[in-house]
């Protein structure tokens, strides 16, 4: 089966911008997601279907770069395709356009496909390495430099995972331990410095109630922000997540 390009059009809803009128980096991962569910459904592979075999979709890794983020009531069109797999994992690119074509936001993703039982990664159905992805390059290198946890600690915050933190597997939905990165920073950051990307690598799944540590080391260089940031267990200290976001 060849998969084509699904796109889907969103308007940028109030709920869905930050204080300064815009979407946040947090919204564009969330409007990909959503496309590519809806994608994944077409293609006979959604998370519905998964779950007929106890199986589950996960998020493991996530690249976005962003050229800019959209305001309040302005209409974006989403681009996502399938583009292989490897060992385990199958990879998903999306771009983000304005209404005259000109790309917002683009990235890569990798996810794998995870037994609900037993609590681990598995190996893909049959029917993904029978999809074929479009003859389309991806919208950003791929090539990155692998995460790091901070070297020492700016700034710190603990959270605990609350029952609407979490999705249809029962663990804290993956966006919200990019929201959690983000409220380590300082107000001044979110409010007057540009969110140029980030880039986030889940290591391990957080349950209810579980008390979640964020620490984040700031790194100036040259007029950029470069922030590593890590998610763990702030009981056992397990890492749960490491991300990058850089700041202009």
């Amino acid at each position: 089966m060849t998969a084509g390009i699904w796109t889907d059009e969103v308007r940028v809803r109030s709920y869905d911008v930050t204080p300064q009128g815009t979407a946040s980096v947090l919204t564009l991962a969330d409007y990909f997601q959503e496309a590519a569910g809806r994608h994944a459904a077409e293609l006979g592979v959604s998370m519905t279907d998964l779950r007929a075999d106890g199986q589950a979709w996960v998020l493991a890794f996530m690249h976005m770069q962003v050229e800019r983020l959209p305001h309040q009531n302005e209409s974006i069109r989403i681009e996502t395709w399938p583009s292989g797999l490897e060992s385990a994992s199958a990879h998903r690119e999306f771009v983000f356009h304005d209404e005259e074509g000109t790309v917002l936001a683009g990235g890569t993703s990798r996810w794998f496909v995870f037994d609900v039982d037993r609590r681990r990664p598995v190996r893909p159905p049959r029917v993904l390495a029978d999809i074929e992805g479009p003859d389309r390059p991806g919208p950003i290198d791929q090539d990155l430099d692998a995460l790091s946890a901070p070297a020492h600690t700016d700034r710190e915050q603990t959270f605990t995972a609350r029952y609407h933190d979490l999705d249809l597997n029962r663990h804290v939905n993956n966006v919200r331990y990019l929201e959690w990165a983000l409220e380590t920073l300082p107000a001044a950051v979110l409010d007057e410095r540009r969110c140029l990307g980030f880039a986030v690598q889940f290591e391990a799944e957080t349950r209810l109630g579980d008390p979640v540590r964020a620490s984040a080391e700031q790194i100036e260089d040259g007029g950029t922000l470069r922030v590593r940031h890590r998610l763990a267990h702030a009981e056992s200290d397990q890492t749960l997540a490491l991300v990058r976001t850089t700041w202009l």
